[in-house]
């Protein structure tokens, strides 16, 4: 992951928040005011999921998922967080580096000339840390990524894999430690 600093951060947020504004702006002049109110729903969800993801306590997998589409990627990546709350006994660095190795191997096998996109859906149950993990769109190579979703990691137990060229589905819970 790159390190990001803090006028780096604020020119991409600052560039983000205006070609939204341009874009209602846009649709105001075109008087498609239906337009405007749906991009402003959006942008209300967008911030909401935001503030949720900045409240889990897992910096550096926080910081990867909110500057993950800054750069140029074979996919994008859409995040929600169903339950925001403190998360004191997961271990940020070994998330951090599972997600980061699973956004690579994507990366390396999504088919750049398509539109792909990855979901990821948070939610805490108890003591587990559950992400329901979905991607449509092409990929080149299956048997990598089956690869890397049955390889053991402790404390992480991945289920109900389903791949195929056009889709990836499965989820993955996490225990505390």
């Amino acid at each position: 992951m790159r390190e990001w600093n803090v006028i780096e951060v604020l020119r991409h947020a600052r560039h983000d928040w205006l070609n939204r504004l341009q874009l209602i702006k846009g649709y105001i002049a075109l008087g498609n005011l239906e337009k405007v109110d749906e991009i402003m729903n959006e942008i209300i969800h967008a911030a909401e999921q935001e503030s949720k993801l900045s409240n889990l306590t897992l910096s550096k997998f926080v910081s990867l998922l909110l500057t993950f589409n800054w750069e140029q990627h074979s996919f994008v990546l859409h995040y929600e967080v169903s339950s925001p709350r403190k998360l004191t006994n997961f271990n940020d660095e070994k998330i951090f580096q599972w997600f980061s190795n699973l956004f690579q191997i994507i990366d390396d096998y999504a088919d750049p000339i398509v539109q792909n996109d990855l979901y990821i859906e948070m939610n805490l149950e108890e003591d587990v840390l559950c992400f329901f993990i979905k991607f449509y769109g092409i990929i080149k190579e299956t048997e990598a990524i089956k690869q890397f979703l049955h390889k053991q990691t402790p404390s992480f137990s991945i289920n109900s894999v389903n791949i195929n060229p056009e889709a990836l589905s499965f989820e993955i819970k996490i225990h505390g430690e």
